[in-house]
């Protein structure tokens, strides 16, 4: 008995540390891309967005609004299947889902609304780049919990063994703490 909880523990432990590693070099990836906006930005006079008005905050405002409360909702989740809550987690997982997928909306929606293209210069082209990697990472984010609800339904989550959901949590928490720094980057600052 005691060698199968150290072995779970010992494989908790190896994915928890490869996320980790995983997230320190998006981390790194993001970072430059958005270095390298506010370089261009601060050296541009003419910048496209330069000044932005409280009326463009709102739809990249709600967006963060929703990834924010997406947060909360895996949050939950996790919270859910360490009582033993299984429907509990089930309903939150498609929530996370459903709220990612109006994010993306919402994202291709400012995109379109801005009209710009991945080839207008220099801006047109890290804008993009931000806006879709990021775009990538919350639709891996929902595939992530996609694939968590499936194997919640299948019964594979318990309040002692869950370690699949904790770690689409803290990637859903990087998704979100990545979009939070790139709307005051590219909206605020």
């Amino acid at each position: 008995m005691r060698t199968a909880v150290e072995a779970r523990r010992r494989d908790e432990g190896l994915a928890k540390t490869g996320l980790l590693a995983v997230l320190a070099s998006e981390a790194v990836f993001f970072g430059t891309l958005l270095t390298a906006y506010l370089f261009l930005r601060l050296s541009q006079p003419n910048w496209p967005l330069q000044k932005v008005g409280l009326s463009q905050l709102v739809v990249p405002g709600l967006n963060t609004g929703i990834l924010l409360l997406s947060a909360l909702v895996i949050s939950r989740a996790n919270r859910a299947i360490a009582r033993g809550d299984r429907q509990g987690l089930q309903a939150r997982l498609l929530l996370v889902v459903l709220l990612g997928a109006v994010f993306i909306a919402g994202q291709l929606f400012e995109f379109l609304r801005l009209g710009l293209r991945p080839g207008d210069q220099a801006f047109g082209g890290v804008f993009f780049t931000l806006m879709g990697f990021h775009a990538l990472h919350v639709v891996a984010g929902m595939v992530i919990v996609i694939l968590a609800y499936l194997r919640a339904r299948l019964g594979d989550f318990s309040a002692h063994r869950h370690i699949a959901v904790q770690v689409s949590a803290w990637f859903w928490y990087f998704v979100t703490a990545v979009w939070v720094v790139m709307f005051l980057g590219l909206y605020v600052v």
